[in-house]
This record gives C-alpha cells, sequence and structure tokens, in this order.
C-alpha cells in the first residue's frame, strides 16, 4: 500500500508539471495495479502448490508408517481396500488438476505447469497403490504387480503427459519385463536382454517420431534400458556384450544425424566408450600401456571431430 501509494503522489506530481496527462497517470496506476495483483496471485499459487505437494508426501508417508507399523493387524480384504481407496483418489485428483475431462489425454496440457506437475505425482502415487494392491492379493510380489503398475502408469502418463509419468513408465516397465521373462525362461536366458532392448527401441521410436511430451527424456530412457538389456544378454566375458552397446551407441549417431538432439550425441559417445572399456577390461592384462594407448586414439578421434568442425564451420561463423 506504501508503494503504491507513493507512486501516485509522484504521478500526480508529473500531472501537475505537465509531464503527462491525466489519462497517462490512470493507465499507469492501472497497470501497477494488475502487476501488484498478479504478483499476490502468483505468490498464493506457490503457497498452494507447496501445500498440496506436502499433503502427497504426508499420504505416502501415512502409507508407508500403516505398512510397517499396522499393516499385519489388518486383514488382507482391509489391506486391498485401502490401497484401492489410495490409487482411486490420487487418480481423481490427477484428473480434476487436468482440468477434467477437457483437460486428459492432451498431449499439451491446457493447465498451469503447476497443475500438471503434482497431477503426475498423483498418478504415480496411483500406479504404486495399485502394485501394491495386486501383490497383496497375490500374497507376493510378481510380475503381476509389476504389470498392473505399468497398466496404471502408462494410463496416468496418457491422463497427463509429463517426465515424471515417463520415467514411471519406464520403471514399471522395465520391472514388468524382468518378473515376465523371470517366470519364462531360465536366468541365463539372452531374452531377458533381448526384451530390454526392444523395450529401449520401443522409447526411441516414441520420440523420433515426436509422440513423447520430452523427446529428450524418451532418448535417456530409452538409452539406459538398451544399455542394461545389452549387457544382460549374456553372462561373463562375451563380446556380444561390449558388441551390442556399441551398436546402441553407433545408431544414437545415426539418430543424431537426422534429430540433431544434443542428448543423442552424448549418449552415442558414452555407449561406443563403455564398449571400448568393457572390451579393453575383458580381453586384455590392462596396466598403463593399454590406458595410454586408449587415451591416444580418443584424443585423436577427438581433434579429428575438432579439426573438421571448425574446417566445415569457418572462421567468424555461427555455430
Amino acid at each position: 500500500m506504501v508503494r503504491e501509494h507513493r507512486v501516485a503522489v509522484a504521478l500526480e506530481r508529473l500531472v501537475a508539471s505537465g509531464v503527462i496527462s491525466g489519462a497517462q497517470r490512470t493507465a499507469v496506476l492501472w497497470a501497477v495495479d494488475e502487476q501488484e495483483r498478479a504478483g499476490r496471485a502468483c505468490r498464493g499459487r506457490v503457497a498452494a502448490e507447496i501445500v498440496a505437494y506436502l499433503g502427497a508426501g504426508l499420504v505416502a508417508a501415512g502409507l508407508g508408517l500403516f505398512v510397517d507399523k499396522a499393516w499385519a493387524q489388518v486383514a488382507q480384504s482391509g489391506r486391498v481396500v485401502l490401497l484401492a481407496v489410495v490409487a482411486g483418489c490420487a487418480m481423481w485428483g490427477a484428473v480434476v488438476l487436468a482440468d477434467g475431462c477437457a483437460g486428459v489425454f492432451r498431449r499439451v496440457p491446457i493447465v498451469s505447469a503447476g497443475r500438471v506437475r503434482l497431477a503426475a505425482v498423483l498418478a504415480v502415487l496411483a500406479a504404486v497403490a495399485v502394485t501394491a494392491a495386486v501383490a497383496t492379493v497375490f500374497g507376493r510380489y510378481g510380475e503381476e504387480a509389476s504389470v498392473a503398475g505399468l497398466v496404471v502408469a502408462t494410463l496416468g502418463y496418457l491422463l497427463v503427459p509429463s517426465v515424471l509419468g515417463m520415467v514411471a513408465v519406464a520403471g514399471f516397465g522395465v520391472a514388468s519385463i524382468l518378473g515376465v521373462t523371470s517366470a519364462l525362461f531360465d536366468v541365463r536366458s539372452p531374452w531377458q536382454g533381448i526384451a530390454l532392448m526392444g523395450f529401449g527401441a520401443v522409447w526411441f521410436g516414441l520420440a523420433s517420431a515426436r509422440l513423447l511430451v520430452a523427446e529428450w527424456a524418451g532418448y535417456v530412457l530409452g538409452g539406459v534400458i538398451a544399455v542394461v538389456g545389452a549387457q544382460s544378454v549374456t553372462f561373463g566375458e562375451s563380446l556380444w556384450r561390449p558388441g551390442l552397446t556399441a551398436l546402441i551407441g553407433v545408431l544414437c549417431f545415426v539418430l543424431y544425424a537426422i534429430r540433431r538432439d544434443a542428448v543423442l550425441v552424448l549418449g552415442g559417445a558414452a555407449g561406443i566408450a563403455v564398449a571400448v572399456v568393457q572390451v579393453v577390461a575383458d580381453h586384455t592384462s590392462g596396466g598403463p600401456a593399454v590406458a595410454s594407448v586408449v587415451l591416444a586414439v580418443g584424443a585423436l578421434v577427438l581433434t579429428v571431430g575438432l579439426v573438421v568442425l571448425l574446417a566445415r564451420q569457418g572462421p567468424g561463423r555461427a555455430g
């Protein structure tokens, strides 16, 4: 109020001096008032978002305490009902924050970023609660619970697209693949690694087709999952592991030439580096000489790349 009074007094003096007109004074006062109201509304939204996150955290903490302290004292049906209620309320809250039926299933949200973030958190909480409910029904955490969590996490991402939702889908997807392949195949079977690589390829395909809310996150998730799959195809010192990892790096470079996303070139370099280090560690005696050779080759490749890049760009041209 004191600031607004000082602004009004200063404007009155300018009007009296003939510097500005009365209409201009009124316009300036209106603009200052609008800015003040917008600032108060912004502070109110931040406070409300903090309170909402605090509430969500307390709900998760209360659920964890219930599982830790009172889980054995409640019948199985009561546990399932409690988890189902938590999941339903969390998903309902996510839909409400997304502006109801008009806001769900939209790649570009129609509400503020704060509401989208909180809705994504509630959707992930719903997926966790459903996973726990299914695990309670079957009496163990297995592939059924992981698949149920994957379904709910995918639905939550489709309702409110977000990076957090992508991470949740990737996490439940990996858990589902591990559970299903462990139940169907031997522990040394390559199908688990192959399935993980295929899952990573799906993320790459969705990101390259621009069907995700954040393409860079899709590339990162796909690359990490694919490399984990490549490393788990075989056990021991096998050339399949570094070979498939290097292939993923090469594919990242090829895709970078098409999409020009910095995450791809970084991922390609990381994949090739991991493959080289693994080959050296598994198939050589190591020592300073081998490490020096790898360093020299890396420095040579880096120098060639810099020379070609600078030559093509030319002096004084923008990057």
